[in-house]
Parts: C-alpha cells; structure tokens; sequence
C-alpha cells in the first residue's frame, strides 16, 4: 500500500482537482491522509466530504501549524510500504503513482522520482529544474555517480519506501521545507530511479495569488531559504556537501541574489549577513568551479560589497534570465539539429548551422574504422551503406564527428531521433549517449511481425528465437512494467493475445483537459526476469486496436497508445 499525506490549507480553488487527480489513480491500494491545517477559506469542508466518496481518503484536523508540521502529521499515521506527499494546488496524472511504485517494486531502489511540468493558466509546459535531472530513465542510479540529481529538491515527484524514510522529518514553522529533507536523503541512498516520464503537474499561481516559491523577495522567505541549505549541507559527507554547496550557489541561492536590485536596504543587509556566514563555511575551491561571474558575484556576498554586486547583478540582469545568463562564453561547440531519413540516407542537421568542412563516423568498437560523409553547410548525409564492413552488416556503434571544431557531435536539447530498417534484417538507429550523438546498427534477432485487434483481444505476432517462458510486458517508462502477458512460442514464431478489457483497464481518466494521451512501451521479458524493447518489423504500419493504436517510437520500439 502507498500513503499518500495531502496538506491542505486555504487551497478551496484547487483542492477537488488535485484529489480527483489521486482518486483516478492507476495505483488503487492508496491510503490518502488529509490534514486541514487550520483552513479558514473552506478547504477543510471540501476535504472533509472525501471520506464519504472514496474509503481510502481519511481527514485529521490541527491548529494551523504550516506545511512541515502538517506534513509530519500525515507521515505519523501512515500505513504502507510506500510513502508520498501531495501539495493539495497540484494535480497528478493518472498513472503516476503506478509508474513510480512499480519502478521501486522491480528495482527495490530506496526511492523513485519522476519528470515534472509546470501547471501554468491550465497550459503544461516542462519544468526547467527537471529538464536535465530527468532527460532518461535510470533505474537503481548511485546517487554518487549521479550527482547532478541533487537539482531535484522537490519532495512531491517522488515516492519513498518507508522502511528507508524511517523517522525523517520535515522542518516545523519554516518554508522550503523539501530541501533540507530530499538532499541529505540523496546522501543515504544507496540506489534511486529517475522516471523521464511526467508524474507530476505543479501548479504555478497567478500573480496575485503567489506560493510561497514565487515570493522570493521577502525577508522570511530569504533566511529560511539560506537554513534550508545550510541544513541540507550539513547533513552531507565532505565530497557531497561541497558538490550540493555549488549546487545550491547555481539555483536555490542565485535565485536570491538575482532578486538584490529589486528589495528594500533591510533586506539587502540580511542577504549581506546570510550569504557571508554561509559562504565562510563553504570550502574556496568550490566557487573556482562556478561561472566566473557568479563566482565573482558570491565572492563579492561574501566581502560584503553590495554596490559591486549590484552592478554586477544588473548588468546579468539585461543579459538574459536564469542560469544562462551567468555561464561563461563558450567556444563554439556543434550540436544536432533535425535528424530524418530518405531513402538509405540520413541527413543530420547541425544547430546554428555552422560552416562545416568535414562530417565524419568513427566506429567505436575494433577495428576503429572511419567513413567520410558529405557535407554542405549545416547538413551531413549519411548513406546507411557506408556503415557495412566489407559489404557484410555488423552490429555495431558510431560516433558522428565534425570539424570545424574537430569534436564529437553533441545533443544538448530534445530532437528526434528516428531509426530506419535498411534492409529486412538490420537497423541503424541515431542514439545518443553522454550527450554524443551516435548511430547503432544493430540486427536483432527478435522483433514484432504484426499487430491488431482479432476477437476482442489485442494480438501481436512476431517471429524468432524465445525462451520458454518468455512474457510480453506494456511499460510505461523504459524498464518500468506496467501490465505482463504470456507468450504462446511455437519455434520461430510466436503470438501474444491480450484480453483488451484488461487493457482498457489500465486507462486512467485524465486529470486536465488536453493532457497528453497514455501509452506503452512494449518489451520481451525472459525467465531471467530481465526485459528487452520489442521492435517492430520493416515497414511497420500503425494498426488501430479498440481503444489503442499500436506504432513504433522513432527508435522502432513497438508502442501502445490510448486513443479515445
């Protein structure tokens, strides 16, 4: 079971929908713990009626105490194994809760985090903070080897096991209150799976009605943004407190020191005594790693210059907003555009569309062969052909090369990356790895022949060599399993049939209007337990099914969308 602890205080505009949002839940075995923190707008009346609707919801009621403390309340009186805290002004979508406890459930990771969007005048847009933490799916991750997942300090995109969350508290009385609990929490895990798919819609108020998150310049907000950190920090090993410390000077803190030509001379004075106090206990190297700017703004915090550093701060200011206005100048660096295919031949597209003298693969494994491709302008050709060796297709990878600069290709935002059956047994398919563009031939042994609705069952046929015992899985994020079916395996061929009632039941009920339609990856699951992606064969048409279309991603995995 997953107890999930919902705040609630003075939220009346917003809080049916969120508790809609938990109620159509995917995840049925839910405990939902409503604590009305002294509403005084009616919130508590709305909360109150759940119990009534749906027997998993319960209501306490306190004194209002803030957000920590009613958080902390919930907590005491969980149930489950799994554990989950809800803003009651945010929404979820309806499989949320399913993808990250099943995530934890195949891992036995010690939590799981998913993508966020921003909720913005009805309009879903992605969230910055996650756009780099939550690009892929990693499951059983080391935070230690991640550590860049420290810019995810939300505690609400997550669930938590709670044998691992034990006697974890929020702080009382204060804002930011995730902070000083999902960094050092980073610090004990031993594994942690990031979910690339949506699982959280966080709602941004109108301007006159502000969270606390958007109400950055005022003196409250200011010292119990600095003890969040400090907090967070010191309860963090040497090597991981100094990464966290420059962290936090990038994003928790920047967003303070951005603010400075904006408030009053009080409140410029606390900032003054805040960030020196933390900025002594913050080892020098640490800011020799940060943009020289902001290093130089954070030195001059530190000195208590304030009318250096509100120069300086301006003068980001008209640059630009956010974080990239503070980087450095880089030296130029090439990076993928539009990648689509023509026949057996690639075209890759360059950003920026720089003048390109050469276009060239290297081939990563033995042999470490080179091909030359043409290139005009901001554009490369690949003709598949050209990765053969000796007329023969190998399994096999490429790193797509360039020059002006000479360096590796680099994918820095989202693009397409659309693979191609170039003949009837191989595949070559642009992935991108470290940030590399690269291209993978590959020639499976296994793949999707056809698929349809025949009887009231989803079928999908395909051909090649299955252990026994093999099972076909729906997932909804890589690796995730969502829903598992037999096999039927008759030598080289074998047929999945679905009841498509058990399907449909795995269809949530929307949580907004326009929300982004459900679907599945579908993959092959061995008796070993380990699932790999299920393609589709060459020339794959998209065949409706019921209530679903089954195509394939761009990678050629086959795929199961809700529609309807």
């Amino acid at each position: 079971m997953l107890t999930v602890v919902v705040p609630v205080h003075n939220v009346a505009a917003y809080l049916d929908t969120c508790l809609e949002s938990l109620a159509h839940q995917t995840h049925r075995d839910l405990d939902v713990v409503l604590v009305d923190d002294g509403s005084t707008d009616g919130s508590g009346e709305i909360a109150a009626a759940w119990p009534a609707r749906d027997p998993r919801f319960r209501l306490v009621r306190q004194d209002n105490r803030g957000l920590g403390a009613a958080r902390n309340a919930g907590a005491a009186l969980a149930t489950g194994d799994y554990l989950a805290f809800v803003d009651a002004d945010d929404v979820l979508p309806p499989y949320a809760f399913e993808v990250l406890v099943n995530a934890l459930e195949r891992t036995g990771s010690d939590f799981a985090s998913g993508n966020v969007r921003l909720l913005t005048d009805g309009e879903l847009t992605p969230s910055p903070l996650h756009r780099g933490t939550h690009r892929v799916t990693r499951l059983a991750a080391d935070p230690r080897q991640h550590r860049y997942l420290l810019y995810d300090r939300l505690a609400c995109n997550k669930v938590w096991r709670r044998a691992f969350w034990g006697d974890t508290a929020f702080p009382e009385g204060v804002h930011y209150e995730d902070i000083p609990v999902t960094v050092p929490l980073y610090g004990r895990a031993r594994a942690v799976d990031v979910v690339e798919v949506p699982v959280y819609y966080w709602r941004q108020r109108p301007a006159g009605d502000p969270s606390i998150s958007q109400r950055l310049a005022e003196p409250r907000n200011l010292e119990d943004r600095f003890a969040a950190v400090t907090s967070a920090r010191r309860d963090l090993s040497d090597a991981f407190a100094d990464w966290y410390a420059e962290t936090a000077l990038q994003s928790d803190l920047r967003l303070v020191l951005e603010v400075l030509p904006d408030t009053d001379d009080a409140y410029r004075a606390l900032f003054r005594k805040l960030a020196s106090a933390f900025l002594t206990d913050v080892d020098a190297e640490v800011l020799t790693r940060l943009p020289s700017r902001l290093a130089t703004a954070w030195r001059l915090a530190r000195d208590g210059d304030l009318d250096a550093l509100l120069r300086l701060v301006e003068s980001v200011r008209g640059a630009g907003n956010g974080m990239a206005a503070w980087r450095d100048p880089a030296p130029p660096v090439a990076r993928a555009g539009a990648l689509s295919w023509s026949g057996g031949r690639l075209r890759i597209g360059l950003a920026d569309a720089p003048a390109l003298a050469l276009l060239w693969l290297r081939e990563t494994a033995s042999g470490n062969r080179a091909v030359l491709l043409p290139a005009v302008g901001g554009a490369g050709t690949v003709h598949a052909s050209r990765l053969r060796d000796r007329r023969r297709w190998v399994p096999g990878e490429w790193t797509v090369n360039v020059a002006p600069p000479r360096a590796t290709l680099r994918v820095t935002d989202p693009v397409a990356l659309p693979s191609r059956w170039v003949d009837r047994e191989t595949l070559v398919a642009p992935v991108v790895r470290g940030e590399v563009l690269r291209l993978v031939v590959d020639r499976p042994t296994v793949v999707a022949a056809e698929a349809g609705e025949d009887a009231g069952d989803l079928y999908v046929d395909g051909f090649g060599e299955l252990t026994p015992g093999t099972e076909i899985e729906f997932q909804r994020a890589p690796g995730v399993p969502s829903s598992v079916f037999p096999l039927v395996i008759a030598g080289p061929k074998w047929i999945a049939r679905v009841p498509m009632p058990d399907l449909v039941a795995g269809i949530g009920t929307p949580a907004l209007p326009g929300e982004p339609p459900e679907s599945w990856l579908v993959a092959l699951r061995g008796p070993d337990g380990v699932a790999v992606p299920l393609l589709a064969r060459l020339r794959w048409t998209p065949a409706p099914a019921g209530r679903f279309v089954v195509d394939a991603t761009d990678r050629g995995v086959l795929r199961l969308t809700a529609v309807g």
